[in-house]
């Protein structure tokens, strides 16, 4: 590899520091930058005889200087490895250090290796080629040609069995769908809105029920999330099918159902280790990206929502979608069809009829037109009279009419 990002550079670290067995680096062409890092602390690095390693010095993806706090947080992780290998590679620190640092120089005895200056780099000949007494390599463990050879050399006259992890079509459908996680929650925002504005269930409520559970179930088609995510989701989606079905317009239930249903968004996208790992922590690293998507998501959603509660239903396509639906089918008096609330606009204390359950949102009837309305909380039948108290860019509010 020719380096890589710093964050995933120190979540390989991490990870190869968890392992419990021995660990091998075959730099098959180049190791250079994030790869010199990534070599530096396994137990053994072979060569192939053209490979090389080295100039590791840290910088952004830009190529400028990072912040001292994050060269510090990586100097002090490799010089605590490097510890653990000074019997049986005695310059390994040095060596890295003059990878890393361009101010560093590094002499053995009289023969300069690095001088100031200048990163290091090494070849396969350099690397394995020995100093002190009695005689240690460089860095090198030893060259050979391919993977094959550094299975025979490594087993040791032992029976291998060998086992290669390649990328999956699972891992790289949910690499996608953590990208896009954002644009999956701001589109299942706005076509649930869109669905709770037109009468019955349709293709806006099938679209967003699909780009949320698509943006949760995300990592669940790699396996890298847990089963406690899946709890939560199922938890809050209870809440608020109770708020809409038993107890509407309360928000007793529809609040803490929605809290769960992004808590466990949020948690799905995070990389968790398997139970068996002992020494797996939660860091706040781990849910920056997660809730970045999500805070992106929902702040564009609520715009785009916004947006569309303004200016919307004063458009021809809002009419043609959302009265022709409401209205199908359906005869008003004088023979005239519905129009919209913004066309005709409703005073507030106009009296009319429930011509849909308000649950707490939908249809009234007023002097033979419909309009959009909701209650501000709990629910009426179909028939009952009810007054408008107030008008809102999302609707009328209205509320029932004693009898």
């Amino acid at each position: 590899t020719p380096g890589g990002r710093l964050d995933s550079t120190l979540e390989i670290l991490e990870v190869l520091d968890r392992f419990p067995g021995k660990t091998v680096t075959f730099v098959n062409d180049e190791a250079t930058s994030a790869g010199a890092i990534i070599a530096s602390i396994t137990h053994q690095i072979y060569f192939e005889p053209r490979g090389t390693m080295g100039s590791a010095e840290v910088v952004t993806g830009s190529g400028e200087d990072v912040q001292d706090s994050m060269k510090r947080k990586i100097n002090s992780f490799l010089t605590a490895k490097m510890e653990a290998y000074t019997d049986e590679y005695p310059y390994r620190s040095e060596v890295i250090t003059a990878m890393m640092d361009p101010e560093f120089e590094f002499k053995i005895g009289d023969e300069m290796i690095s001088p100031e200056g200048k990163l290091l780099n090494l070849n396969a000949k350099r690397a394995h080629k020995q100093y002190g007494d009695p005689p240690k390599p460089l860095l090198g463990s030893g060259i050979v040609d391919d993977v094959e050879e550094l299975l025979e050399v490594v087993a040791e006259g032992r029976k291998l069995e060998s086992t290669v992890y390649e990328t999956t079509w699972s891992l790289k459908l949910a690499h996608i769908i953590v990208v896009i996680a954002p644009i999956l929650i701001t589109v299942g925002m706005i076509t649930v809105y869109m669905e709770m504005q037109i009468p019955g269930f349709g293709v806006f409520g099938v679209v967003g029920v699909a780009c949320f559970l698509t943006a949760f179930f995300g990592h669940h088609v790699a396996g890298l999330s847990g089963h406690e995510p899946l709890v939560l989701f199922l938890l809050g989606l209870v809440l608020l099918g109770v708020e809409v079905f038993v107890m509407p317009g309360t928000l007793f239930f529809a609040i803490p159902g929605v809290i769960l249903v992004l808590v466990s968004i949020v948690w799905s996208m995070v990389d968790v280790w398997p139970a068996e790992t002992p020494d797996f922590n939660w860091t706040w690293d781990m849910l920056v990206k997660p809730l970045q998507n999500l805070i992106i998501g929902v702040a564009l959603g609520m715009v785009s929502i916004v947006l569309i509660a303004r200016f919307m239903p004063k458009s021809i396509f809002w009419d043609r979608l959302v009265l022709s639906e409401a209205i199908k089918g359906t005869a008003q008096r004088g023979g005239s069809a519905s129009v919209g609330a913004e066309k005709i606009g409703l005073a507030v204390g106009a009296i009319g009829v429930a011509c849909s359950e308000l649950v707490p949102a939908g249809e009234i009837e007023v002097e033979g037109r419909r309009y959009e309305a909701r209650l501000q909380y709990g629910s009426v039948e179909r028939g009952t009279r009810v007054r408008v108290i107030e008008k809102t860019d999302f609707g009328y509010i209205v509320e029932e009419v004693a009898s």
